[in-house]
């Protein structure tokens, strides 16, 4: 059955994280990035996980699942090693209608995570519909080489000249020619060997008068330093 595509917002939402092993503490690691509230229930955990909770950034209930751990709850995560209390999780979570995802059962999961490459607010993903996960891991490779650092920033160079651009103008169509203009441009090689002169340049001549090139260079050039591009 193919899947249908969709990026799941969660911030705030409460997500349930049962296990507390490495595969947890990963699942925990990116539910925390997306800024979600987590909760993780297992009666052991590793200590990724017990560091997070010693410094409040997720909360711990140090026991196994008890049916009822679900209500409330928004997306749940199965990742224990024990077969029958994953079962126990997926039909709780089918009886409430909390999306589950289960570490070793896609056939009761609501959604697959899959594999992923993120370079700021740019989110690349591959999945093959859980056929193979060495072929996922193996695509998401080669596009970390091809898609470095350099694109996050030009990310972010983008959401602030559509800020700016739709704020000062309602003719769409203008927008479109700007935008259009602005991908014309060699950005990312620009970015990459931070040739950011150059660049404010090339964008003052496309960019409207009432848009100050500089300063979206000088925001540009803040998220390049912290991110080491």
């Amino acid at each position: 059955m193919p899947l249908y595509p969709v990026n799941l917002k969660i911030t705030n939402r409460l997500c349930v994280v049962i296990g507390g092993g490495v595969v947890a503490a990963r699942k925990v690691g990116s539910l925390l990035f997306c800024g979600a509230r987590v909760r993780v229930i297992s009666p052991e955990v590793v200590d990724d996980i017990r560091q997070l909770a010693q410094a409040g950034k997720i909360e711990l209930r140090l026991r196994n699942y008890a049916q009822g751990d679900l209500q409330g709850v928004f997306l749940a995560i199965a990742a224990t090693d024990r077969p029958d209390v994953q079962r126990q999780i997926a039909d709780e979570a089918a009886g409430l209608s909390v999306l589950l995802n289960s570490a070793d059962a896609p056939a009761v999961c609501d959604f697959q995570v899959p594999s992923k490459l993120r370079r700021g607010e740019l989110l690349i993903t591959i999945s093959t519909g859980g056929a193979s996960p060495a072929l996922s891991k193996q695509i998401r490779e080669k596009l970390e080489v091809e898609f470095g650092p350099e694109y996050g920033v030009v990310v972010t160079l983008l959401a602030r000249l559509r800020e700016l651009v739709v704020q000062g103008c309602e003719d769409t169509e203008s927008h479109a020619k700007v935008f259009y203009d602005v991908l014309g441009l060699d950005i990312v090689e620009s970015v990459r060997k931070a040739e950011w002169a150059n660049l404010q340049r090339a964008l003052a001549e496309i960019l409207p008068a009432d848009v100050d090139a500089s300063e979206i260079i000088r925001e540009c050039v803040a998220v390049a330093d912290q991110r080491d591009v």
